[in-house]
């Protein structure tokens, strides 16, 4: 979604000629691909560069051009460790991941909702998405379950004696 919005706020500058404005999607759309095969730091390199790039021109630095690049960059930089190489999983013919992610996503925005009466906490959801990513790639033991039911949460409400 963050190169979309990088990508729409091209299209709708009048700062651009036309071939200019296709010659600066093509560029998002090749750092695309660099993030698709999980090649992020090669992505946020191309990211700065078409920022350093477009930085020669007068009112790019108040443009929203400029705050997608700057946030496309530092979000790809950030969660660079976890980019999913999905080129390589296609070759090797396993299936996508998006139907799980959304279901994952769905699920976990539903019960973290704020007016939910049965609300998770932050540490139940996660351990909660650790047990059925491991149920989902055959890793789910007694071992690993056990591992992940002592792992501490912070927000467990405390047992006090009264005295």
């Amino acid at each position: 979604m963050k190169f979309k919005a990088a990508q729409n706020s091209v299209r709708g500058s009048k700062r651009f000629e036309p071939h200019e404005r296709d010659m600066v999607c093509d560029w998002l759309r090749r750092a695309k691909w660099l993030v698709w095969h999980g090649k992020g730091r090669q992505a946020v390199a191309r990211i700065k560069g078409i920022d350093e790039e477009l930085l020669s021109r007068p009112g790019h630095e108040d443009s929203t051009l400029w705050w997608n690049l700057r946030r496309l960059y530092y979000y790809i930089d950030n969660n660079d460790s976890t980019l999913v190489n999905y080129g390589a999983r296609y070759r090797k013919g396993l299936p996508s991941s998006s139907i799980a992610e959304s279901a994952v996503n769905l699920l976990v925005s539903h019960r973290m909702a704020k007016k939910q009466q049965m609300r998770w906490a932050n540490e139940g959801a996660h351990q909660l998405v650790q047990v059925r990513v491991a149920a989902l790639n055959g890793e789910l033991t007694p071992k690993r379950l056990a591992a992940l039911s002592r792992v501490p949460c912070g927000n467990a409400p405390q047992i006090r004696q009264l005295a």
